[in-house]
């Protein structure tokens, strides 16, 4: 979205605060500034600011949106700054020409409508200071009439409709279903069929819009056109939305209206609206502002408690601090008590709904830097009585051991740009030769038109975001669906995804991290193979009861233009089976020391780890008692480089050993350890460089 700075000003006194700074301010609320362009119009000097508005802040897609949030942090900062809402001058009804009705039969689809009549319009071109206002956000000027409409609707975020009043027949404007189908050629020349299931804007005997989005061709006013009707409304998001697939709408009506409006400013963006027309075209209001208001939307009531902020900031905030954040974000404390506080939150802040929604807004303006990182460590432990511990438990302990781990949760959209991705796509396909993606047939965006296979394809993305901007080590996870077809059926699964980018980090390190969470929450006896993955480098398969559920590798340097990229997908659902089906044993540890030896070796480089891992564990078929004195095997340095042959690597690994009935003696030890040398030099060709005996 993009927000004029100079525009911006005139509804916050900011004049001594600079472009920058209140892109840096903007970012600190959520609010991301992705770039800022400077630009010249007609001398007037003006900084453009491309602002990242996430789905859910409807209450920011305008730049009194933007003013509104900015004053709240601005104010709380300690900044002297004044929030300067359009006022409405002298507005008042000249002549009493018109008399209307609104009748809204779908009460539940549009749930207020607002209307005014103007007469005495002269359609003609804009003055220069609105053309430049649009013009600065890359808008084109129309005629003074839409420019507006449009004006309007990115200074306050409300769509308008705008009708020639002398095409509406009947005195009745009517929101209601189509009752039979119908052809409908709208203001962009495509002729559309509606039905049953459709929404619109009608007088007695046409449509007029369909649910305010867009328009009729012959409803739209033109140099001819002399009394206007305006509209305001809200209408369910929900079913905006679902009209604007079906007949594949991309207005920014529809942007606005299915993300949500302020139902409470309908009266208020028509009396802007006629005002401002008024000024610039000198016609009329001739008739009263007709509002059908059924069932008003109530604030949203919360019961906010102080220890809940504690327990999810971390920090103690005072009782007046929080307060004042509440009130800077016109949040009304109705009642409070030494515990808790019961808040009405104004309905256009359909984003807070919940007690963790206004912490969340507690947070952004108090600051997320000023909340100081702690020196100790949360884990939390797995549930130790007879009750399965919940898919939700899993996850806590999960998320919160990779946080600890210095790890940070990424999202990712679903959807991907099969084009972009093509190559990506076609490997997947075959790595899977069954499985087949899932095209999006009617794709609100068209970069995004099939659904994702694999987390691997927005981690790659987020990575390489991530690395362009100075990033060098990038430790990400990722939880959610992935959506495939496979036998002609469609399905989708949860994944757990895991990715590392660094110099110093690589393979077994990732491996490690996978190992921890294991031991965690308690899967043991699993089993690992080679996989021919042709996304990931030397992957394994990490198996259980003879079933995929975790996927490692490197990243192919074709997909990953030579960065050094280690990814792991976790089968979340066969995960959380694994974990709830699981008996927890006590297990004690053993009274007798462990005893540690380290085997250095020159092996090629195309035989990975996994196979001398794999190669020590068989001998559990020869050496039955004595294997199970083998606790763990680690690679403990591995190198690749310089005083080395080119096809060579160096590992050194280290074999823990352990009796829960003996102290080892180092006979027995080297027993083994024989033993293991010499599996590696025969099947492996490896040559042993060192033995710590």
């Amino acid at each position: 979205m993009k927000i004029s700075y100079n525009w911006l000003k005139k509804y916050i006194s900011i004049i001594d605060i600079s472009e920058n700074k209140i892109s840096n301010i903007l970012t600190d609320i959520g609010l991301s500034v992705k770039s800022i362009k400077k630009t010249t119009i007609e001398n007037d000097k003006d900084s453009i600011m491309d602002i990242e508005v996430t789905p859910n802040r409807s209450d920011a897609m305008s730049h009194y949106g933007i003013a509104r949030d900015l004053y709240a942090c601005l104010t709380f900062r300690g900044y002297k700054v004044t929030l300067l809402k359009p006022i409405i001058k002298n507005y008042k009804k000249d002549i009493d020409k018109y008399c209307f009705q609104i009748l809204i039969e779908e009460k539940n689809k549009c749930k207020r409508y607002s209307g005014v009549v103007l007469s005495k319009i002269k359609v003609d071109s804009s003055p220069n200071w609105l053309i430049n206002r649009l013009k600065s956000i890359g808008i084109k000027s129309i005629n003074n009439v839409m420019d507006i409409k449009n004006f309007v609707m990115h200074e306050l975020g409300q769509p308008i409709q705008v009708f020639d009043m002398d095409q509406i027949k009947g005195d009745k404007i009517i929101i209601k279903n189509v009752k039979n189908k119908v052809h409908f050629r709208s203001e962009d020349h495509i002729k559309r069929e509606l039905n049953e299931q459709d929404l619109i804007i009608s007088d007695t005997i046409k449509p007029l819009s369909i649910a305010g989005i867009i328009s009729s061709h012959h409803s739209n006013i033109n140099t001819k056109t002399k009394n206007i009707f305006l509209g305001s409304a809200y209408f369910n998001p929900i079913e905006i939305r679902s009209i604007g697939i079906r007949h594949l709408i991309k207005t920014e009506d529809r942007l606005l209206f299915e993300k949500g409006v302020d139902p409470n400013q309908t009266v208020y963006v028509l009396q802007r609206a006629a005002t401002l027309i008024k000024k610039i075209t000198k016609c009329q209001i001739s008739s009263d502002i007709v509002d059908v208001y059924p069932h008003p939307i109530s604030p949203f009531k919360i019961k906010l408690h102080y220890k809940k902020i504690i327990d999810i900031i971390g920090k103690r905030i005072s009782k007046n601090t929080i307060k004042k954040i509440l009130s800077l974000l016109e949040i009304v404390i109705h009642s409070e008590n030494e515990k808790l506080l019961l808040v009405f939150v104004p309905p256009y802040r359909i984003d807070v709904q919940r007690e963790i929604d206004l912490i969340e807004e507690i947070l952004r303006i108090y600051g997320m830097n000023r909340i100081k990182e702690s020196n100790q460590i949360q884990i939390s432990s797995v549930p130790t009585n007879n009750c399965k511990p919940t898919e939700d438990q899993i996850q806590k302990i999960i998320f919160n051991q990779l946080v600890n781990y210095g790890f940070q949760e990424i999202i990712n959209p679903p959807m991907i740009n099969k084009k972009s991705d093509y190559f990506l796509l076609n490997s997947f396909s075959h790595s899977h030769r069954k499985i087949k993606s899932i095209n999006i047939i009617n794709p609100t965006n068209k970069y995004y038109n099939s659904m994702r296979p694999s987390l691997l394809f927005g981690m790659i993305d987020s990575i390489k975001y991530n690395y362009n901007r100075g990033n060098n080590l990038i430790k990400f996870f990722e939880f959610g669906k992935i959506y495939y077809r496979k036998n002609n059926q469609f399905l989708e699964k949860t994944c757990l995804s895991i990715a590392v980018l660094s110099e110093n980090l690589f393979f077994f390190f990732l491996k490690g991290i996978i190992e921890q969470i294991f031991q965690r929450i308690g899967i043991t006896h699993y089993t690992q193979k080679h996989s021919n993955s042709s996304l990931l480098k030397n992957s394994i398969s990490i198996q259980y009861k003879n079933k995929n559920f975790v996927e490692l590798g490197k990243v192919e340097e074709s997909i990953s233009k030579k960065k050094e990229i280690f990814y792991a997908e976790i089968d979340w659902e066969y995960l959380i089976s694994i974990v709830q089906e699981k008996k927890i044993i006590f297990v004690p540890y053993s009274k007798y020391p462990t005893s540690r030896r380290d085997l250095s070796l020159l092996i090629d480089q195309i035989i990975p780890f996994e196979k001398i891992y794999q190669s020590i564990k068989k001998m559990e078929k020869n050496l039955i008692k004595k294997i199970k004195l083998i606790k763990e095997i680690k690679i403990y340095d591995f190198y690749k480089g310089e005083n080395l042959p080119i096809s060579k690597k160096s590992y050194t690994i280290s074999v823990f050993f352990e009796s829960h009935k003996e102290t080892l003696t180092d006979v027995i030890i080297n027993e083994i350890m024989k033993k293991i040398e010499k599996i590696i030099k025969n099947k492996l060709g490896a040559k042993i460089r060192g033995v710590d005996l």
